[in-house]
């Protein structure tokens, strides 16, 4: 399989394939190239019966912090309020943050997240799209959208209080603090802690273990469990989508981002 982009890695070895994120110096935040082409990479394994599991990691030190705030979030903001983005009747019926989980949900194989560093925001969503979670000693988790005035996306209000705890996903979310792989393990969210150097030898270990099991009957459980969860993940992906768009029009997104870009403590005013 050919990698569409740089910025992600693809490789499949004894029916495990390994997507790795590869933007290393911004701790993986994903661009818009890197969402479209993920959603390529995870069409071509759900073809491929020689992919049995599928495990996504990050490069460097983090997992993956979010959506590029210098790229994605940016461009959001004018001089004078909200800048509207030009998007094609597709994208406006299918956003990418709807499109992205569902490429996910629908694949069909078990997903091993295998979170080596912080995961933030959308890098957090992409966890939690995750079957499993393993994570490294040095891992930490951020549900980060409210330190710039948005909410969150990509299915985390829809998977966090069903993995976590209503009060556990609210406190998450309202604070935005960060909390270490200790206490992830202890409130639910991952599935194991490991030494960071033994993160990917777990996680391919554990794949393998699933890889060498009847691929058909595991792929008919997985549909099997997650068909109830679809279709309300699909009602609530628009409902984010709804909400995150009159999040944009704020004036607390527009200084939270600023602030973000800045390295400066945000001033919210509520409106």
């Amino acid at each position: 399989m050919d990698n569409p982009t740089d910025e992600l890695l693809f490789e499949c070895d004894n029916g495990i394939g390994v997507i790795t994120l590869n933007r290393p110096e911004r701790r993986n935040a994903i661009t818009s190239t890197m969402g479209e082409s993920f959603v390529k990479i995870l069409e071509q394994a759900r073809k491929r019966d020689d992919i049995k599991v599928l495990i996504i990691t990050g490069s460097g030190e983090g997992f993956c912090a979010g959506a590029d705030a210098a790229g994605r979030l940016k461009e959001r903001i004018g001089d004078g309020g909200y800048k509207a983005l030009e998007k094609s009747r597709s994208e406006l019926l299918e956003p990418g943050m709807i499109v992205m989980p569902h490429a996910i949900m629908d694949l069909g194989k078990p997903v091993i997240a295998a979170v080596n560093g912080v995961a933030a925001a959308s890098g957090l969503s992409l966890a939690l799209l995750c079957d499993f979670r393993i994570a490294s000693e040095k891992a930490r988790f951020v549900a980060s959208w409210v330190r710039i005035g948005l909410m969150p996306d990509a299915g985390a209000s829809y998977w966090l209080p069903r993995i976590v705890g209503v009060d556990n996903a609210l406190k998450l979310f309202y604070t935005g603090e960060a909390i270490d792989a200790a206490e992830a393990k202890r409130i639910s969210l991952v599935t194991q802690v490991v030494p960071h150097e033994e993160l990917m030898k777990t996680a391919l270990d554990f794949a393998g273990k699933i890889a060498a099991m009847p691929s058909v009957s595991i792929e008919l459980t997985h549909r099997t469990v997650y068909r109830l969860f679809n279709e309300e993940l699909t009602r609530q992906l628009f409902n984010e989508n709804l909400a995150m768009n009159i999040c944009f029009n704020t004036e607390d997104f527009r200084e939270g981002t600023k602030a973000f870009l800045e390295k400066r403590k945000p001033v919210f005013k509520g409106i």
